[in-house]
């Protein structure tokens, strides 16, 4: 499995804006985005832990 270190960086980085700005939807994009750079199968289910 190959990770892309930029794009990881990236999407973590908008996750954390979107934490401190309380924006939902910009951090399930974020999200999908950690996905995608972590080569994360699209068929795997989400297990996304909730986070206070």
């Amino acid at each position: 499995m190959q990770i892309n270190q930029s794009l990881l960086r990236a999407a973590q980085s908008k996750a954390a804006i979107a934490r401190f700005l309380g924006d939902g939807a910009m951090w399930m994009q974020a999200h999908e985005q950690i996905k995608s750079a972590i080569g994360m199968p699209w068929h795997k289910r989400d297990s996304v832990p909730v986070c206070y």
